[in-house]
């Protein structure tokens, strides 16, 4: 039987950036899973009993030793126990610890430093988040308060949410956020799924100055990012009515003009003043610890996460 063939670590290193270390260890995830796809079909039921067997073996011979590595960590002092704190929070750590059933947080208290580290962000729009229960491994949240700027902030921040809680408790089965406003949008306006959401750092973004916009181009899209009223927001860059790019275009007063003076409400999800039937696509936006991200549609940003660099 010819053996399919396996990447190496060059090939699946090949085309991404130096130093990627969270980018490696995701190539390294989907190899391990092909590798069990692998070992699934195999037709030799006691082949398959004993790597399975060798995999457990490996599994808690590496676990023993993180558990000692966090023993080590945690008994030498003060440093050592700041450490510790930084490795229990390190998501991709976390995400080792929780394999082998180290993490020392339980499911309940990682969900609500989740919710506790996102919680400036929404009250920053106006909202804010409580768990309204956790049984089972689901959790039931709900998105309380109004948005200050549009209607679509409520999709953003129920996105921002999902982005904590995805990175804090990945073995949390299920959970749903109630009191999120998605039926309020304009009408025509639509928003990317939340099952098919990547998000995307918008380099050099938080360096804009208030009342100021630059455009950004992320594959075969071109957006937008303004900022006003010191919140930043995420559009399409192309102008509804006569279909050319704002890049010969002004942000003043919270309107974005086309170069040919068509404007458009950024506050109020992209509504156009001249034409009441005409607005800007938005897309969900998340400013938190210094960094722009951007969510965008699998089909938009087909490699997952990524940083883009602005320009035209």
């Amino acid at each position: 039987m010819e053996k399919a063939p396996v990447l190496s670590n060059a090939e699946l290193k090949e085309g991404r950036p130096p130093g990627d270390l969270d980018g490696d260890i995701n190539l390294q995830g989907e190899r391990i899973q092909k590798l069990l796809e692998r070992i699934e079909a195999l037709p030799y039921p006691g082949a398959k009993e004993l790597i399975q067997e060798c995999m457990e073996a490996v599994l808690a011979f590496y676990g023993h030793g993180l558990n000692r590595i966090l023993q080590v960590v945690s008994r030498a002092g003060p440093e050592g126990r700041k450490v510790y704190q930084d490795l229990i929070h390190d998501d991709v750590i976390k995400g080792f610890l929780l394999i082998h059933d180290l993490h020392p947080l339980d499911l309940e208290a990682r969900l609500r430093e989740a919710l506790d580290k996102v919680r400036p962000y929404l009250r920053s729009h106006g909202g804010n988040v409580e768990l309204i229960s956790l049984e089972n491994d689901m959790a039931k949240l709900q998105l309380q308060g109004t948005c200050k700027s549009c209607a679509s902030s409520s999709v953003t921040l129920e996105l921002a949410i999902r982005h904590a809680i995805e990175q804090a408790c990945p073995d949390l089965l299920h959970f749903e956020v109630e009191g999120a406003m998605q039926d309020k949008l304009p009408q025509g306006i639509r928003l990317p799924a939340q099952k098919s959401i990547a998000w995307t750092v918008i380099e050099d973004a938080e360096r804009l100055a208030e009342g100021a916009w630059m455009p950004v181009r992320i594959e075969q899209m071109r957006l937008v990012i303004c900022k006003v009223n010191e919140t930043f927001y995420a559009y399409r860059n192309r102008c509804p009515a006569c279909n050319v790019p704002f890049d010969a275009g002004d942000l003043a007063g919270g309107f974005l003009s086309c170069a040919s003076g068509h404007r458009y409400d950024i506050l109020h999800a992209g509504c156009c003043a001249e034409i009441p039937s005409a607005h800007l696509d938005p897309f969900p936006l998340f400013f938190q610890e210094g960094v722009v991200k951007v969510a965008l549609t699998k089909d938009v940003a087909d490699a997952g996460p990524q940083t883009i660099s602005h320009g035209h």
